[in-house]
């Protein structure tokens, strides 16, 4: 904290200007501040100048200054009337004007002040957490020392063990997982061979299935041929059946003789058409009956493999699962030997063990514990030094600006009109 020369306010140390009175305050070199001596009317300017000079006799602080402000505030009475050199005595009250003059100025010296603070409040904060953030690395690797060289306490037997069955789930962890994706990839080949056999199944019932069918329709053509041809014949004969019975004479002996010989030709096709259709017929009742049957088998086919590819995704999810949940423990382990590694760091740091290997450790926490107490109590300074800006100067001034402002805009908008 560094004290107003002016009004010995105690203010932050990153602040450039007073928050009480906003003026410019001193630079600290070590030694005790230069204060150049006024040559002003001002006795308490007169009184800051001899109390902050520095002797056997003199006192500073801030007590002592404003009892001297007191002092001088009291108007000096003097035999004749006159103050000091026989000049008239000075008022003892700062002139109203001046001061309103100030808060004026105590603006600029109110929002340079907030943005000092908040830039120096950002780069403290941004330190004690990369502080607090090595602090838990050194922590961690305080316990990993202690683990590595057996270091033995009283305090520490507990989250020894604690750690020691921590190791010993996430190895059995680690086995259970390896075990389980061997297991996987064994499954995988099974059920990939078997997918494989029941897609070459239902590949061949399908190609008879439709084999059969191309066959089928094949008859179903010819049965439709010789059905179309036999029905010309038929109605062919009955033409002819009709001429004869009209025909007669000579002439109608001889086309007699030509119709019947026509007929006899169209009764042996017809013979043979029929012949033809009821062996096509048998062989289409034959030829049906086994293309239901191998579409039986095919879709029977197509069933088997649907289940088979089914049971492939589902023990495929079942060993996914069974492998995520030993990594899920694999995992939780771990985490939990980080923690109590932390622990042991913590409790190595508190008890301190005597060993060699655990002093530079030690003396590390302690530079960064220190630094995180240092950032704390800046940063604790800064809050408190937010409640000691003069807010009835400040609002002074911003009404002086605001009436200003309206001032001005009045003026101007009276010469524009």
């Amino acid at each position: 904290m560094r004290s107003c020369r002016h009004c010995a306010h105690e203010n932050a140390d990153h602040l450039a200007f007073c928050s009480q009175c906003g003026r410019k305050l001193p630079r600290t070199d070590g030694g005790l501040p230069v204060v150049s001596r006024r040559t002003t009317g001002d006795p308490g300017a007169y009184s800051r100048t001899m109390l902050a000079t520095p002797g056997p006799a003199s006192t500073t602080g801030r007590d002592t200054i404003a009892g001297a402000r007191t002092l001088f505030d009291r108007p000096l009475s003097t035999p004749s009337g006159l103050g000091l050199g026989g000049a008239p005595a000075p008022t003892a009250h700062r002139s109203r004007v001046r001061w309103l003059g100030e808060s004026i100025g105590y603006i600029y010296v109110y929002l340079r002040s907030k943005l000092d603070a908040g830039e120096h409040r950002r780069r403290l904060l941004e330190e004690r957490s990369g502080a607090e953030t090595l602090l838990a690395g050194a922590l961690n690797e305080l316990g990993q020392i202690v683990l590595r060289d057996g270091i033995q306490h009283g305090e520490l037997t507990g989250l020894l063990e604690a750690i020691g069955r921590a190791h010993a789930r996430r190895e059995a962890a680690a086995a259970d997982a390896a075990t389980s994706e061997s297991l996987q990839q064994n499954e995988a080949t099974r059920l990939a061979n078997q997918q494989s056999d029941a897609e070459a199944e239902w590949a061949a019932a399908d190609k008879a299935s439709r084999e059969s069918e191309q066959i089928l329709r094949a008859v179903t053509g010819d049965r439709r041929t010789t059905g179309t041809r036999l029905a010309r014949v038929e109605d062919e004969r009955a033409r002819i059946e009709r001429d004869t019975s009209d025909e007669s004479g000579p002439v109608g002996d001889a086309r007699l003789a030509q119709l019947a010989h026509d007929a006899a030709g169209l009764a042996a096709e017809q013979r043979a058409l029929e012949e033809n259709a009821e062996r096509l017929d048998a062989q289409l009742a034959d030829l049906r009956a086994k293309a239901a049957t191998l579409r039986d088998a095919a879709a029977a086919a197509k069933s088997k493999l649907d289940q088979v590819v089914a049971g492939r995704r589902q023990a495929a999810s079942a060993m996914a699962a069974s492998i995520a949940g030993r990594m899920r423990d694999r995992g939780d382990a771990e985490r939990e030997i980080s923690d109590l590694t932390a622990q042991i760091g913590r409790v190595a740091a508190d008890v301190r063990p005597p060993h060699a290997a655990l002093l530079s450790a030690y003396q590390n926490i302690d530079r960064l514990t220190e630094t995180i107490r240092t950032r704390s109590a800046h940063l604790a300074a800064i809050e408190q030094a937010r409640s000691h800006y003069d807010h009835r100067k400040l609002l002074a001034g911003l009404g002086l600006v605001t009436c200003m402002l309206v001032v001005i805009s009045a003026a101007l908008w009276k010469l524009l009109k």
